[in-house]
């Protein structure tokens, strides 16, 4: 139900019970002025008939009692009179009274005890009454009583009638109340509630432009509105602002996107000119000491073919890797038990990992199965032990775990290899710029950063991601990888279970 028919009928309702307890207030009152009247009336006829009784009381003419009681029960107004003596015992009835079962009054003898004049209400054959008793004086003494009966049917009729009349008033007013009530409140509240409505629906959905009527009338719906348009307006405004803040930032992203390419793209022509001078440069060299120097030995010779040969294998490799991290990559997918990939990963790098002074600890108590190419993850494997082998030049541990429980994500569970190194471990600003391409804490020369972004590549392609971190435990801290890959479909159908913590794991 709407506020504003809430508000109509509670109005109506309010309204008409206040004029429903008037109307019932005023028909009580009217009732007791009925009565009072009646009785008023009937003392009259007492009086009339008391001095008539009293005049032939005092002739001697008793006997013209009943006949005087008789033509007054005649009367519209009175239905009927009683004599009492002076016991208060019934002495004489009108003819109208004439069946009643009457028996002694005390209110009679109350009067004739010097009693004021008593009106009591009592049923007469069975008809509702109104009676007045009043005393019968002769000579100054009370000899009797005389009661006369009004019936209390016209009073009931009237106030029927007069409460019909009400009923009739007060419904037709209820009907003009509400008609005002209404029109009253559709044009004073509703519209303008209606209006304001529209203009927050508007408002809701995107259209800031729109604007409420404001009310002629002024008050507070007036006032209302006027601050909705400002709310409006301001709304307005701070969307041109956004709009044009975020414009700006686009375009200052834009920028910096365009001068970090600009720098990536420097970062690597530096990268790869000195990573090609350098070979080239002995390139050069040895072919020049081939054309000078004739008359050389074979085997000088052939030395000096020889490093040309391995400079030339090394500009191969690097062209290589630029090749592979432009290249899209298409695993083929198997089950992969993971422990296989890195210990002969592991295997590869045993000289490497003895010239730089580095132990070696795997563990490895079952098989981990995941959905893989084992050729692209020999790679991926490879390039982040020769990373963690390049952060400790001065020998370490490296050292490579499983998570035992599988972690959700998307729909499907994954397991990860951690590889832990004790080197000086990764700055917090590049955390979040280690997998970029070109990206490198190298000197120049040293490296070209494409092996964890061509290893996290890879790894993408597999459905999976790498996230790097930092670890420390007492006195040993480091860099630690952690490698998520997707479980097979029949593995993974077992059930997910809850993800560990990222990247916590400790050396103990």
């Amino acid at each position: 139900m709407k506020t504003s028919t809430r508000l109509i009928l509670m109005l109506t309702l309010t309204v008409s019970a206040v004029m429903a307890a008037a109307t019932y207030y005023s028909l009580r009152l009217r009732a007791q002025a009925l009565e009072r009247a009646a009785l008023d009336e009937v003392r009259a006829h007492a009086i009339t008939l008391q001095l008539a009784l009293e005049e032939n009381y005092a002739a001697g003419r008793q006997d013209t009692a009943q006949r005087l009681i008789n033509r007054l029960g005649e009367n519209t107004g009175v239905t009927g009179v009683i004599l009492f003596d002076r016991n208060g015992a019934v002495q004489l009835l009108s003819a109208s009274l004439k069946q009643a079962n009457l028996t002694d009054s005390d209110e009679a003898r109350r009067v004739i005890a010097g009693h004021d004049d008593i009106p009591i209400r009592r049923r007469l054959n069975n008809v509702e009454v109104l009676s007045y008793i009043h005393p019968l004086i002769v000579q100054g003494e009370r000899v009797g009583a005389m009661e006369l009966t009004l019936p209390v049917a016209f009073v009931e009729a009237e106030i029927r009638q007069a409460g019909g009349d009400s009923l009739l008033i007060l419904g037709l007013l209820c009907l003009v109340i509400l008609s005002v009530v209404g029109v009253a409140t559709r044009y004073n509240l509703t519209r303008p509630i209606n209006l304001l409505l529209a203009g927050a629906e508007e408002l809701g959905r995107g259209n800031l432009s729109h604007r409420v009527t404001i009310p002629h009338r002024g008050g507070e719906f007036a006032m209302l509105a006027r601050a909705f348009n400002q709310m409006a307006d301001s709304l307005a405004e701070q969307r041109r602002r956004a709009e044009r803040e975020a414009y700006e930032k686009l375009e200052l992203e834009r920028r910096l996107r365009h001068h970090e390419r600009l720098a990536a793209v420097g970062q690597l022509a530096a990268g790869v000119a000195h990573e090609l001078g350098a070979p080239l440069q002995v390139i050069d060299g040895r072919a020049k000491q081939l054309q000078e120097q004739t008359e050389v030995s074979r085997e000088k010779q052939q030395r000096n073919l020889g490093i040309i040969r391995t400079q030339a294998d090394r500009i191969t490799r690097m062209v290589r890797n630029l090749l592979n991290l432009a290249r899209p990559y298409h695993p083929r997918p198997c089950a992969v038990d993971l422990r296989k990939v890195t210990t002969h990963t592991l295997e590869t790098l045993e000289t490497q990992t003895a010239q730089a002074g580095v132990q070696v600890e795997h563990q490895a108590k079952s098989a981990v199965m995941v959905s893989a190419d084992a050729e692209l993850l020999q790679q991926v494997f490879l390039n982040i032990c020769l990373n963690a082998l390049q952060a400790m030049p001065t020998g370490g541990l490296l050292r490579v775990t499983y998570d035992t429980e599988a972690t959700p994500r998307e729909g499907r569970n994954f397991m990860a290899v951690r590889v832990y190194d004790t080197g000086v471990g990764i700055a917090t600003a590049h955390l979040e710029t280690i997998f970029n391409p070109f990206f490198t804490t190298k000197e120049v020369g040293h490296n070209t950063g494409l092996g964890l972004a061509v290893s996290s590549r890879i790894v993408e392609e597999h459905g999976g991601w790498i996230e790097a971190a930092n670890w420390q435990d007492g006195k040993a801290q480091g860099a630690v990888f952690a490698v998520y890959l997707p479980q097979p479909i029949e593995q993974a159908q077992g059930g997910d279970a809850p993800r560990p913590a990222l990247l916590q794991e400790a050396l103990h």
